[in-house]
């Protein structure tokens, strides 16, 4: 009842009878991501039922299974439709996959430097910045929901700036969460060429073309659910270097760092930094490794259950924490001390194993970046093909496919299609795509940012999207329905951001 105003103000009210001839008309209804929300009426012994049809809740609940006499309104086309959009959803496990492709990067290895500066108490942060993290997501997901259960579509970040602060809003929202995503593919790609100079032998540049030349067919991956195999593999491959460097830690048990690291890692010298400033950025990094949430959105829209996505979320968060930071930054950091690099591997004496880490890190990089991009990708084409008179934006199946806008009214997507029209599509799909490659490329090459450099330049996106601007949404869409604890922990993750944000980029800039 709390949500009646908004209601009004989002969702129009018309009469009865055009309703029902906006439902008998097709695509005239209201449309959610994860296929049309069809508002059927039939009459039963007299009285009117309303039968909602949506794969946002679960599969059986599709037309597919309406009776005869009831679906008769409807064309075939959109029953294809949601099959086609059906068969693109993600299960909880490839949400699973994804997220953890996507919070690893480079934190898995670079996190243990957080404990040389304040000793053990930054397993106490890292536990924190968990609880944080997996809270601020909670909250942002039930801004999602609020937004979609107004308005009955497809909802993004941007959308909630949109909701809350207008269209300026939305403008500053949208380029914060793709300018991280631009900052992180690039900065992956250019980590991953750094470590592979060493190992290779070859120039800086030449390494980066061949390794961009080797990830350039993730520009052929169609959606988010094909990209659920490269997230599952990338997974396998960080548990792979946990135990590449837990075992080579352990054995001997005594470890001396190297004297001249191949990896020339640059981090602020806090000897002099009072007390606050430490904890702050050492919460700052730590935070930054926990990072998903400019993802979520995307994440959510292409779940087959996205009531699930708050909890999907919550467990990768705690999981990522429990099953490789901790280890990682505890055993690391108890052999080597106050020597600890980062990425730790520089540590390891034995060139063969150390090599064999390097190149482990570096496909997983390569592997982050491609999951990390694709949301950049699928933005840009969307922006690159529509127009203003381009049926693309209200198609029913254009979000739910968590893939491209070219979907026709048939329900088949654009690279599936048969003939010319479907070439064409990939081949605009493949030259977009390529560009953002391209313009990984170029700036990784002229900024070769360090660990340190990426960790800058997401100082300020980290803090609002992950602990600023969920609680913002939160408070604006569902303060109504908030209990006082919600409210009152919110406000104090604003403050801890703002706090931590202003410490953080003054050990930076200094």
């Amino acid at each position: 009842m709390g949500r009646s105003f908004e209601t009004q103000r989002l969702v129009p009210t018309r009469p009865a009878t055009q309703q029902l001839q906006s439902a008998h008309g097709g695509y005239g209804g209201s449309y959610d991501d994860c296929g049309p929300a069809t508002g059927i009426s039939s009459l039963d012994n007299g009285s009117s039922r309303d039968y909602g049809a949506t794969l946002g809740g679960s599969v059986k609940d599709s037309p597919m299974e309406v009776r005869p006499e009831m679906a008769s309104p409807w064309s075939t086309s959109v029953s294809v439709a949601v099959s086609v959009t059906a068969s693109n959803k993600l299960s909880n496990w490839q949400t699973f996959y994804h997220l953890l492709s996507f919070i690893t990067g480079t934190g898995m290895l670079c996190l243990p430097l957080a404990l040389v500066e304040i000793d053990w108490y930054g397993v106490l942060l890292l536990v924190a910045a968990a609880a944080v993290s997996a809270y601020t997501s909670k909250l942002l997901v039930e801004a999602l929901e609020a937004v979609r259960w107004l308005r009955g579509t497809s909802v993004s970040y941007s959308d909630l700036g949109h909701e809350c602060f207008g269209e300026a809003g939305k403008v500053a929202t949208s380029l914060l969460v793709h300018g991280s995503f631009l900052i992180l593919s690039t900065g992956y790609l250019a980590l991953a060429s750094s470590c592979l100079v060493e190992v290779i032998g070859l120039q800086y540049g030449t390494v980066m073309v061949l390794v961009t030349v080797c990830v350039w067919f993730q520009v052929l991956v169609p959606s988010l659910k094909a990209l659920a195999l490269f997230s599952a593999v990338n997974v396998a491959f960080s548990f792979w270097i946990e135990a590449v460097i837990l075992g080579d830690a352990m054995y001997p048990l005594k470890q001396i760092a190297l004297d001249d690291s191949a990896f020339v890692f640059v981090t602020p010298d806090l000897s002099g930094v009072p007390l606050i400033g430490k904890l702050s950025y050492t919460f700052s990094l730590l935070l930054g490794g926990l990072f998903c949430h400019s993802l979520v959105p995307t994440l959510y829209d292409a779940m087959a259950d996205a009531r699930q996505c708050s909890s999907v979320v919550a467990r990768s968060t705690l999981g990522v924490t429990a099953l490789l930071y901790l280890p990682i930054c505890c055993v690391t950091y108890a052999v080597y001390g106050a020597t600890l690099q980062a990425p730790v591997f520089f540590n390891m004496r034995n060139a063969v194993v150390r090599n064999l880490a390097i190149v482990l890190y570096s496909i997983h990089l390569l592997l982050s970046y491609m999951v990390t991009l694709y949301p950049l990708q699928r933005a840009f084409e969307r922006w690159i093909v529509h127009t203003p008179g381009s049926s693309n934006r209200s198609n029913p199946t254009e979000g739910g496919t968590g893939g491209l806008p070219f979907v026709d009214p048939s329900g088949t997507e654009g690279g599936e299609q048969e003939g010319s029209g479907g070439g064409v599509e990939t081949t605009v799909r493949v030259l977009c795509r390529s560009i953002l490659v391209l313009t990984t490329l170029f700036l990784g090459y002229f900024s070769a940012p360090s660990t340190l450099d990426v960790f800058a330049w997401m100082l300020v996106p980290t803090a609002l999207l992950a602990l600023v601007l969920p609680c913002v949404f939160y408070w604006q869409l569902c303060g109504e329905d908030a209990t006082s604890g919600d409210r009152a922990a919110a406000a104090a993750i604003a403050v801890l951001a703002i706090v931590t944000t202003g410490c953080s980029l003054a050990v930076v800039v200094e």
